[in-house]
């Protein structure tokens, strides 16, 4: 009777074979519930027919899905190194590549407004810068200046005089630092057409000659010197503003692309993907109604 047993087990487990190889084709949540029915009415008639109650009855099982019965978020995998270049070429696009909707907006809006004041202030200052040169060339004269060289120093070339109180050297021509010495420096204060030193001023000189500006109390006042520094302050604040927001502009870049990377990496840990061969459903069992034939059972599966 034993043996008729064993024939039919053997039987039946020959026709449920091809059953199961179609069940691992089928949708995993298909796959699961039929999984489970095949084996109730596999083993139960199995049981029913055996004669033997010690019957043996073991399992091994290997999934290679620990989490197909979990609903699981799969948005796609984000590279974070894609994500820190793209918000280092424009501010933003790392975090729209990663998924973030408001983010993109604040480094963009922000990269604008730097864009924007740096325009407008460098404009400003190009127009002050204009105004001041105007002013120094109708209120400052290298004629004049050269005329109080030759009085004090016997040379009308600055580049000639090898006096401490006469270190700087004006340019021939009218560049940036041109137009910062004549202001900035005492050497060049005779040079403004109202400078004045104890009521002498240039219209004086053939009959008092200047003296050589060495000091605070022989360097002459001239309210147009002060308002040109004045002029050439104002410019030089426009454009620190600029060059401020520049940098603005540069950490922009920089710390929008170091957040899009945290972030995507962030991101991709804190969430479930699809790696390589996650789909592959993988089961291996070992059951039968005696320990010394064991009849192997091999399912496979694959979720489309």
């Amino acid at each position: 009777m034993n043996r008729i047993n064993q024939i039919l087990v053997a039987s039946l487990i020959g026709c449920l074979l091809p059953i199961t190889a179609a069940s691992a084709i089928a949708k995993p949540s298909e796959q699961n519930s039929f999984d489970q029915e095949l084996q109730k009415i596999k083993y139960s008639y199995a049981l029913a027919l055996s004669d033997d109650k010690n019957l043996f009855y073991a399992q091994v099982e290997f999934n290679s899905d620990d989490n197909s019965s979990r609903n699981v978020s799969k948005s796609g995998y984000k590279s974070p190194s894609k994500a820190f270049l793209l918000s280092l070429a424009l501010p933003g696009l790392g975090q729209y590549y990663y998924g973030s909707r408001i983010k993109p907006v604040a480094f963009l809006g922000v990269e604008a407004f730097a864009w924007l004041m740096r325009g407008k202030w460098n404009s400003e200052g190009t127009d002050l810068t204009a105004e001041f040169e105007k002013f120094n060339r109708d209120h400052w004269s290298e004629t004049v200046y050269e005329e109080y060289l030759f009085h004090a120093y016997g040379f009308t070339d600055d580049d000639s005089v090898k006096a401490p109180e006469a270190s700087h050297h004006l340019p021939d021509t009218r560049t940036q630092q041109y137009y910062e010495m004549t202001g900035k420096y005492d050497q060049f204060s005779w040079g403004w057409d109202d400078a004045e030193l104890d009521s002498l001023k240039y219209k004086d000189w053939d009959a008092s000659f200047p003296p050589t500006v060495i000091g605070d109390s022989t360097v002459p006042t001239s309210v147009n010197r002060l308002s040109y520094e004045t002029m050439r302050n104002d410019a030089n604040k426009k454009f620190d503003k600029a060059n401020k927001m520049l940098m603005m502009v540069f950490a922009n870049h920089l710390i929008s692309a170091v957040e899009a990377f945290l972030s995507t990496k962030k991101r991709n840990e804190s969430s479930s993907y699809d790696p390589e061969f996650s789909r592959l459903n993988v089961e291996t069992n070992i059951k039968s109604t005696y320990g010394w034939r064991d009849t192997p059972y091999l399912s496979v599966g694959y979720k489309f």
